[in-house]
């Protein structure tokens, strides 16, 4: 007699699929790295239910997301678009596609894209019964609209954010990156001292609570606020810290830190260190395809190395097709500051002008997103 095979029922699979996600947003690596093995075991056993496939997929390019390949999280998203959006009626799955989409897109850098797809998921947030999930959801909105430096929109989805992390055991992560959040928010507002109380409030959180990653990225950013009031030495002394947390654990802070690191000693005048963290980032900014960076990095060394503003204004034009406009502003006004140094007064003001083209390219992110 032929032995019946016994499946596994969707709705268990659908358990531990939510409870993999749960871990996910946690930011548990390892934990959700292996929890994913096991899922994966099971699909072929499981009774045919097209939803929890299709839930699959896009948690899996969550996942994806947070452990950095991102292309194949755009693939799986590719893949699952007409599914998601024609052939299920589902509003937790449509949510979800909306959700993870605009997720990638901000990783690809297309803000506009990403913040239209957010929107899309908020319009179906009354369906989301999670209190977490609807506090990841304000969480990724408030980085976007930093991003485009809609500080007043990223503060306010940051807020409603931590109240609902707080109120949860298991997303100290989350609550770090909040008061990140408004940290950075407060950066541009140049509301130094708070942004630096906030900043060494997240980093203390972090080391409380053995959050190395977390903590690394405080020191980052707190450099970063430091750089912009040219308090150079300060700002080197964080990016050393960040280095010592990172440099067994290459990522995408790396690459960020590494610039940083070249940016900063190129300004305090030393450029046969600044030199070397520079080629220590094209290096790997080459080996991960992080154009960005690589444009980033050589704007650097055509301003502050070998001073070519022909080759820095051409590197510059990369940086304004892919409408990167803060980046553009921040670069424009290290060159202007730097022109001015020099007495050259005609590029000086050129690139002050250039960083407020770039500032107004920012505001009409606004008006293309109303």
């Amino acid at each position: 007699m032929a032995k019946v095979e016994t499946k596994i029922d969707f709705e268990k699979v659908a358990f531990d699929l939510n409870e993999w996600y749960r871990v996910i947003k946690q930011n548990n690596i390892p934990k959700a790295t292996a929890m994913r093995e096991k899922i994966i075991k099971a699909l072929p056993d499981m009774e045919k239910n097209q939803n929890v496939l299709l839930y699959f997929n896009l948690i899996d390019s969550r996942f994806k997301l947070m452990t950095e390949n991102y292309s194949e999280s755009g693939n799986l998203l590719g893949k699952v678009k007409y599914e998601t959006l024609e052939t299920t009626t589902d509003d937790m799955i449509q949510y979800y596609f909306y959700l993870f989409n605009g997720m990638y897109r901000f990783y690809e850098k297309d803000f506009i894209k990403a913040i239209s797809s957010y929107r899309v998921a908020e319009s179906k947030l009354n369906k989301v019964p999670d209190e977490i999930e609807r506090a990841e959801f304000h969480y990724q909105t408030a980085i976007t609209y930093y991003e485009i430096r809609q500080n007043f929109f990223s503060l306010n989805h940051a807020e409603r954010a931590l109240e609902s992390f707080k109120a949860h055991e298991g997303y100290i992560n989350r609550v770090i990156k909040c008061h990140m959040i408004f940290a950075m928010n407060k950066v541009d507002l140049q509301l130094w001292d708070e942004a630096i109380s906030l900043y060494k409030r997240a980093i203390q959180i972090a080391s409380e609570n053995k959050e190395g990653y977390s903590e690394s990225l405080g020191y980052f950013n707190l450099g970063i606020c430091y750089e912009r009031q040219e308090k150079l030495l300060e700002a080197l002394e964080c990016f050393e810290k960040t280095l010592s947390f990172t440099l067994s654990d290459l990522n995408c802070l790396t690459i960020r830190n590494y610039y940083m690191l070249s940016r900063t000693l190129y300004k305090l005048g030393s450029h046969e260190i600044a030199r070397e963290w520079r080629n220590k980032a094209i290096t790997y900014a080459e080996s991960v395809n992080e154009h960005v960076y690589k444009t980033k990095l050589n704007l650097i060394y055509f301003l502050y190395d070998e001073t070519n503003s022909a080759s820095f204004d051409e590197n510059m034009n990369i940086l304004k097709e892919q409408h990167l406009w803060s980046d553009v502003a921040d670069l424009s006004l290290n060159a202007a500051l730097y022109y001015k140094k020099q007495e050259n007064t005609d590029l000086s003001s050129k690139y002050f002008e250039e960083a407020c083209t770039a500032k107004d390219q920012i505001l009409k992110f606004t008006e293309a997103l109303s």
